[in-house]
């Protein structure tokens, strides 16, 4: 039952309420309460959550990886683990675990020399625990690859991530860079890549929307979690583009240029 969900659970109280308003004819209060359930409809029971971000991810579909060229390195941007005290390698892996199987996946087709993982940090008791470094030691236990895994080491956001993938561009004389993440933030990193001086080929993965993933419509009546987690994604991508403008860390001029590979 989703009324037994959080979400259709408060949405379900808030048409009590209204009713009650209504009854006491407490106009003003009911609108507001109203504009409410409509809102929560519409992130939570149509489509539309989900077409907005399927505009971020439509660009970067790729149909096949076969035409990919060789690169000097697979970068795979953080996200798709977090520290976990009693699992396996000390990690779990998140939502956005995608990233993970793709990056391994190019490098079982050989697409890249060497494979860069990024992540963010946390301060745990007992010190740091750095999502990049748990990952090269899961990869590395498993032999999964002969190839080099660089970790980036703690970062604190995509531009930090890009920042060290520049650093390492450089030092090693790298001329193509394959680019992982999920399809809906290509658009904020690829932007940031370039910025930073790494011209970068994206491979979409972790798609959210029906642009990739198959099944029954997500259309129902009373509203669940799913269309308020794209929205949030969709915001937050949304948001994130006009911060990093603002702090030079997406150059006007280089982003006005992004155009998603075509196959």
């Amino acid at each position: 039952m989703y009324f037994a969900e959080p979400i259709g659970m408060i949405w379900g109280m808030l048409w009590l309420l209204l009713a009650a308003l209504l009854w006491k004819r407490r106009w003003r209060s009911g609108v507001f309460v109203a504009f409410v359930i409509i809102l929560m409809s519409v992130l939570g029971s149509t489509g539309l959550p989900g077409w907005l971000l399927g505009t971020l991810e439509k660009p970067y579909v790729r149909q096949s990886l076969s035409d990919l060229p060789t690169s000097d390195a697979v970068v795979v941007l953080g996200g798709g683990v977090q520290p976990s005290k009693y699992d396996a390698f000390g990690l779990d892996l998140t939502a956005d675990a995608d990233r993970i199987i793709m990056a391994m996946e190019l490098m079982r087709l050989g697409k890249g020399r060497t494979l860069v993982l990024g992540g963010a940090w946390c301060e745990v008791p007992g010190g740091k625990r750095i999502e990049a470094d748990l990952t090269r030691d899961w990869l590395t236990t498993w032999k999964f690859t002969d190839a080099p895994i660089e970790s980036l080491g703690p970062c604190e956001n995509t531009h930090d991530e890009a920042e060290k993938v520049a650093r390492l561009f450089k030092q090693n004389q790298w001329r193509k860079v394959i680019l992982v993440s999920s399809a809906y933030h290509l658009r904020r990193a690829e932007a940031c890549f370039r910025t930073a001086g790494v011209p970068v080929i994206c491979v979409p993965c972790d798609f959210k929307t029906r642009i990739s993933l198959e099944g029954p419509p997500g259309y129902t009546l009373v509203p669940r979690y799913n269309g308020f987690i794209k929205a949030t994604l969709f915001i937050r991508e949304t948001i994130g583009w006009w911060i990093y403008r603002w702090r030079g860390w997406i150059d006007p001029a280089i982003a006005s240029k992004v155009v998603p590979p075509e196959d």
